[in-house]
This record gives structure tokens, C-alpha cells and sequence, in this order.
């Protein structure tokens, strides 16, 4: 399993359905990801990413497609 994170986002949280600000974790392998909020990862405790993702995510191709790259400028130097 290969797990990617997301930045926090303003989204709808999978487990509780509430417009919150949210986060996506996802499996490359299994292209199964799930989008969850602060509240919902403190209810949740212990409980592995993986077995998270497992359990709440949802088959989802286009999750895992390169966003918004950001470059800095290059200093003479």
C-alpha cells in the first residue's frame, strides 16, 4: 500500500458528510481514497490510514493526478 495525503481543503468529509475543512488520504495501488475532516480522524483514534482508507474510501482514478506544481525563482549566485 502506497498512501498519499492531501493539503487541507474546504470539502465535504466522506465520513460525517459535513462541509468542513478536510483532507484526502488515498492508496495509489488500490486507487481507493477518502476525504475527512479534523473531527472525524479524533473519533476515529488509533486506527491505521490504511484500515481508514479500507473501510471509507471509494474508487476514485482521477485522485491521484498531479495539481498545482509551484517553482521558485532561481538566485544568481
Amino acid at each position: 500500500m502506497k498512501i498519499k495525503l492531501s493539503a487541507t481543503f474546504q470539502g465535504k468529509c466522506d465520513i460525517c458528510g459535513k462541509e468542513k475543512t478536510v483532507f484526502t488520504a488515498g492508496d495509489e495501488d488500490s486507487k481507493k481514497a477518502v476525504t475527512i475532516c479534523k473531527d472525524c480522524v479524533e473519533k476515529l483514534g488509533n486506527i491505521q490510514t490504511s484500515d481508514v482508507i479500507e473501510k471509507y474510501g471509494k474508487k476514485e482514478e482521477n485522485v491521484f493526478e498531479e495539481g498545482v506544481k509551484i517553482e521558485g525563482k532561481k538566485v544568481a549566485g
